[in-house]
């Protein structure tokens, strides 16, 4: 009796097959940037480690390509034949509005979502997103900033001095104090919004130039009051919410959803919410990685 495919493995030659395709299309994913549309910047040594692992073991399978095998059994390499597919073709990314109704919208600070406590969704949200800008201390470590603090002091005794200059834009960049302007880098978008989320007070008056796209599908939303954000990744493409500011064109919003702008304008506190008063829009070429990672 002549055995079906002898002097050929079938099955290991497809496994090897399958394992060494997904393995190069990883590489490239990783290697072109494009993995970002997917996962953060913290994934891509683990990303070039699982490119390796797969290129190994279609070494491994290639070994027995050449041992008769009566029976291939090929219905399990679709585990890996689907993921080829979807990284070899890789879907259109959803718009941003589609995004943000999809993940969290009600995550964006503004008036018109009495749950985003502080402007950047609740405390429990807060806590979750890295949004406590004193996360990593206990409350014995943060230091009463309302009336200063003298390190001489004798039994640390709080001096009554005027608040430090340390928490205006301590670190960041694109902030000049003497014309009172902050200038947002696509690189410099977390911080910032961080920073503007737990000290908005501090900033009342600066004018303000940022980056981001229009939102318009807000509750109760006013005339010429839209949100400007990004879509931030914490760990992958699944857990992306928005992250921004409120804002108001005084002269009449000219664009529509999804459109990205360059707003300038000065910001306001309202209702505890840092919000930008829109002075000019004008549009501006998506970034080439538009998503914000915050722990990158």
């Amino acid at each position: 009796m002549k055995l079906r495919g002898k002097g050929l493995n079938i099955q290991a030659l497809t496994e090897s097959a399958c394992y060494l395709i997904f393995g190069i299309l990883l590489f490239r994913l990783t290697v072109t940037g494009a993995y970002l549309s997917y996962v953060t910047p913290r994934m891509k040594p683990y990303l070039y480690g699982l490119s390796a692992v797969m290129v190994l073991w279609a070494g491994m399978g290639a070994s027995r390509v050449f041992r008769p095998k009566y029976k291939a059994r090929l219905f399990h390499c679709l585990v890996l034949g689907i993921p080829i597919l979807v990284l070899a073709v890789p879907p259109a990314p959803p718009a941003g509005s589609a995004a943000i109704k999809n993940y969290s919208s009600s995550s964006i600070p503004g008036s018109s979502f009495e749950s985003a406590g502080n402007g950047y969704g609740s405390s429990s949200e807060q806590e979750t997103a890295g949004y406590n800008y004193y996360e990593d201390e206990t409350e014995a470590e943060q230091p009463d900033y309302s009336a200063g603090y003298d390190g001489n002091a004798e039994d640390g005794q709080q001096a009554q001095t005027q608040q430090p200059e340390l928490l205006k834009g301590a670190g960041l960049n694109g902030i000049d104090k003497d014309a009172k302007t902050i200038t947002i880098a696509d690189d410099d978008y977390y911080a910032w919004m961080t920073e503007l989320g737990a000290h908005a007070d501090q900033y009342q008056g600066y004018t303000v130039t940022m980056k981001g796209f229009v939102f318009l599908d807000l509750e109760n939303r006013q005339e010429n009051e839209f949100a400007l954000v990004r879509l931030s990744m914490w760990c992958c493409s699944a857990d992306m919410a928005p992250m921004g500011l409120m804002a108001y064109d005084l002269k009449g919003l000219g664009f529509k959803e999804n459109d990205w702008v360059t707003v300038t304008g000065k910001l306001s506190v309202k209702d505890g919410y840092p919000t930008i008063e829109a002075e000019t829009m004008v549009a501006a070429e998506k970034p080439q990685q538009e998503y914000v990672y915050p722990y990158y």
